[in-house]
């Protein structure tokens, strides 16, 4: 090897350490978003992002994956390079549901996601049509005297708000006539419109709805009513005590993330959900603000959740297709 050779072969060698170990974050770091935009976890990766990229010093990207019940966006994440240039939000659609309704997922949650942090908890409500059911006794009572009659709309087969009214029929002992929708918007524009009886959402879409006339909420999932939509009772007080509906959020990773951008990552989101405009704006969404949970409480919490609701979502035979 001549000498311009061998000194550009070190200059090569000597050049790779330093790329290898460069400072985590040098270029923007995407977060993939599995469902479209303007839906409730595109809104919260929109309001995590720019806290994410102040405190870092990179700019935080969304890209909306959509398709496939969060499976698409899912695949996504998984398949990145493991280097903290792709992370995901994740949901409980993705991580609980889908193993529950997909026989044959392309990938394993536990074996190749990497829990972040998690984000946080929303109670659905369920929704009604204006000129229906006054609260949830009346409601109960006319699906027991028609069955099959009065009709729900959905995200889709599979969707989480088919998988909840499914569960509540059956916590009810109703019978109930599943319509399903391209996402929950469209079903919820229906149920305004009288066209069907129930929508299960989140108080983010219900509640500007029902300020405005055109739906009423007969009830709120969890142990205590919404402090700030007081007057909507819980399930429990409209007397179906056995009963809950809540969604979930998380930030997830590609598995073998390298653990110090892990761990930079969950103190930052922890921050960023300290922030108050982050609090204002869950309280607005009746969200329970996750903040302060590790990487491992993640999957733990991840692990807890599927325990229980796999083998529930199974036993009610829905179908995807």
């Amino acid at each position: 090897m001549d000498r311009r050779s061998f000194t550009l072969a070190a200059l090569a060698a000597t050049a790779l350490p330093a790329r290898a170990q460069e400072a985590w974050p040098a270029r923007p770091v995407k977060i993939i978003v599995s469902f479209a935009p303007g839906s409730g976890n595109d809104i919260i990766a929109r309001q995590l992002a720019p806290k994410l990229g102040e405190a870092l010093g990179q700019t935080f990207i969304v890209e909306n994956r959509a398709g496939g019940g969060g499976l698409i966006g899912t695949e996504a994440v998984v398949r990145a390079a493991p280097d903290g240039y792709t992370i995901g939000l994740g949901t409980s659609s993705q991580l609980v549901m889908n193993p529950a309704l997909i026989a044959k997922l392309p990938f394993d949650i536990e074996r190749d996601l990497a829990m972040i942090g998690l984000v946080s908890r929303t109670q659905m409500v369920l929704a009604a049509r204006r000129d229906g059911p006054a609260d949830l006794r009346a409601l109960v009572a006319r699906a027991k005297a028609a069955p099959g009659k009065l009709t729900y709309g959905s995200g889709g087969n599979g969707s989480i708000s088919h998988i909840v009214g499914e569960s509540f029929a059956r916590s009810a002992g109703v019978e109930l006539l599943h319509v399903p929708y391209k996402g929950n918007g469209p079903a919820m524009q229906d149920l305004a419109g009288g066209q069907i009886d129930l929508v299960w959402d989140g108080f983010s879409s219900a509640a500007p709805m029902m300020k405005a006339g055109q739906i009423r909420i007969l009830a709120v999932s969890g142990e205590r009513r919404n402090p700030l939509y007081p007057d909507v009772p819980t399930f429990a007080e409209g007397g179906v005590p056995d009963y809950e509906a809540y969604t979930w959020n998380c930030l997830m990773a590609p598995r073998g993330v390298p653990r110090p951008i892990v761990e930079r990552l969950n103190r930052e989101l922890n921050r960023a959900l300290e922030h108050p405009e982050i609090r204002q704006r869950f309280d607005t969404y009746g969200a329970e603000n996750l903040v302060g949970s590790t990487p491992e409480a993640a999957d733990a919490f991840g692990a807890a959740q599927r325990a229980r609701w796999v083998p529930a979502v199974r036993a009610m035979g829905i179908r995807t297709d």
